[in-house]
């Protein structure tokens, strides 16, 4: 995911939209028609007698970063897990409400979770992902989650932030994906993602905020740079921002 704004130093309204992929977008225009666009961070526009001088007033790049960042907090969310996955988030630059919708998912927080087909602890892993993530004892919830949180960032990368399709795959596998080329109709996979979408989109009963990991710069226009995925700007230097309550 990737948003152009245009620099302006009068104001620094900062609108947010999620498509129907789970792909957040950020803007400071709200002129797209038909995209419900919803604003998280607005400063005023009238100057007071006591206002900094033009050149020290707030950008919109510092206006996002300054969005609260406060953690992940829920009576659903056992707080043994709420500073492990939000370490794992922070290193793999993964949203941890998320996570913490697909952990719920999958083993609703039981780090001994066994299913039949061989997923284990926390975040589900099968063996072969487990290994494939470097990750020796599958039980072990610092283990689990890092290797979970790393695969779960390896899927968002490779269907380039379709949320929906890394779901899919991380419940019914990459092949099942490629074969379909979209959501396989599988039951089980359908609602799962329905479950964890719900989840995260804050229509079900999980978390009370949700943290973004994005990174921002400016490009040669002066244009800023809001992503999701830095990879695709490796010759910028993006910061990188934790934004919660958007």
């Amino acid at each position: 995911m990737l948003a152009a704004l245009p620099y302006h130093s009068a104001h620094a309204d900062i609108y947010k939209y999620i498509d129907e992929n789970g792909v957040v977008h950020f803007t400071n225009v709200n002129v797209v028609k038909g995209k419900k666009y919803q604003r998280v961070q607005s400063e005023s526009r009238k100057t007071p007698s006591s206002a900094k001088p033009a050149s020290q007033s707030v950008s919109p790049l510092a206006a996002v970063s300054a969005v609260s960042s406060t953690n992940i907090s829920s009576t659903n969310i056992p707080s043994a897990y709420l500073d492990r996955i939000n370490s794992a988030c922070d290193r793999h630059g993964v949203d941890p409400a998320l996570v913490h919708a697909l952990v719920k998912v999958e083993s609703d927080y039981n780090p001994l979770a066994l299913s039949q087909k061989g997923a284990m602890g926390l975040m589900q892993l099968m063996p072969q992902t487990a290994l494939d993530m470097n990750v020796r004892n599958t039980f072990d919830p610092d283990e689990n989650i890092d290797g979970g949180v790393k695969y779960l960032r390896y899927l968002l990368d490779r269907y380039e932030g379709n949320l929906s399709l890394a779901l899919a795959a991380y419940n019914s596998g990459e092949t099942a994906v490629k074969r379909w080329g979209t959501v396989p109709p599988f039951k089980e996979t359908q609602e799962y993602v329905q479950k964890i979408m719900k989840l995260y989109h804050g229509t079900g009963k999980m978390s009370d905020s949700h943290q973004y990991i994005i990174y921002m710069g400016y490009g040669e226009d002066g244009a800023i740079l809001v992503t999701d995925d830095p990879s695709n700007h490796k010759n910028k230097a993006l910061k990188k921002r934790a934004v919660s309550g958007l």
